[in-house]
């Protein structure tokens, strides 16, 4: 009679050793992948919010809105609800659901506006360059000649106007501070009362870079210390203190940020 073969303990614990070596070469590569398709969902959303603000702009003699309490209510008849658009892919839990940033997305609790299907308020991971607002009064140090109004300008592909944002959108000065660590972006107040408003885009979403929008409503990666080299407003200064044409160095910046890419 002959004997079925079988595996012995030695050739099973072998085949499990294997696997878990193969699964420690993978689950690396895996994970980048993954990371890089959210990168590229995310950039497909603001695609679409391109076309929305490009017919927005059309329907009103070239014009941004004026401010509002959250841009989503001047545009709120272009977007249908659809919650996937309106979230980064690493940013889809709600602040009002435990998430903190810069992996979260805020919650519109103000104003009433429309519910989505899931009968919540408007949610989004993305926010705005409030200088792009054709507005007739401005606050907080911010002059009305700096306003941008329209994205018919020369410099559009410098503007970042829209993308990964803690909140609702931002005004951020040429001096603000970068987060102090990870995941500092809703925190803006300084000592002496001084505002960091660019934290509030300076989101380490996408390994080292954040997702934007520009007025030419092209959209692309952001390394996060190329924040303070963009055109915020018209007499924004890109060569400011916190660029490398403006003496920063590497250590000047705080820990987590020093390993991403200099500008």
């Amino acid at each position: 009679m002959r004997r079925q073969s079988a595996f012995t303990l030695i050739e099973l614990l072998v085949v499990i050793a294997i696997i878990a070596l193969l699964m420690a070469i993978l689950m690396p590569a895996l994970s980048r992948v993954k990371k890089q398709a959210q990168t590229v969902a995310c950039q497909a959303n603001l695609h679409q919010w391109a076309l929305i603000w490009h017919m927005y702009t059309d329907d009103n003699n070239g014009y941004f809105p004026r401010v509002h309490l959250s841009w989503r209510d001047v545009v709120e008849k272009y977007h249908q609800g659809e919650r996937d658009m309106t979230m980064c892919p690493t940013a889809t839990k709600l602040y009002t659901d435990g998430a903190v940033p810069p992996f979260g997305a805020w919650e519109q609790t103000w104003g009433g506006g429309q519910l989505d299907y899931d009968q919540r308020p408007f949610a989004s991971s993305y926010g705005i360059n409030q200088y792009v607002y054709n507005t007739s009064k401005v606050t907080g140090g911010r002059q009305l000649d700096e306003l941008w109004r329209t994205p018919n300008v020369k410099q559009a592909s410098q503007v970042l106007f829209f993308g990964d944002c803690a909140i609702v959108g931002a005004t951020p000065l040429v001096n603000d501070q970068p987060p102090e660590y990870d995941g500092d972006c809703a925190s803006v107040w300084g000592s002496g009362g001084s505002v960091n408003e660019m934290r509030r885009f300076c989101m380490n979403r996408h390994n080292g870079y954040m997702n934007g929008l520009f007025l030419d409503w092209s959209t692309r990666k952001v390394g996060v210390k190329e924040l303070w080299t963009l055109k915020w407003h018209l007499k924004f200064y890109t060569s400011g203190p916190w660029t490398k044409a403006g003496g920063v160095q590497p250590e000047d910046w705080p820990s987590w940020i020093r390993r991403f890419k200099d500008y």
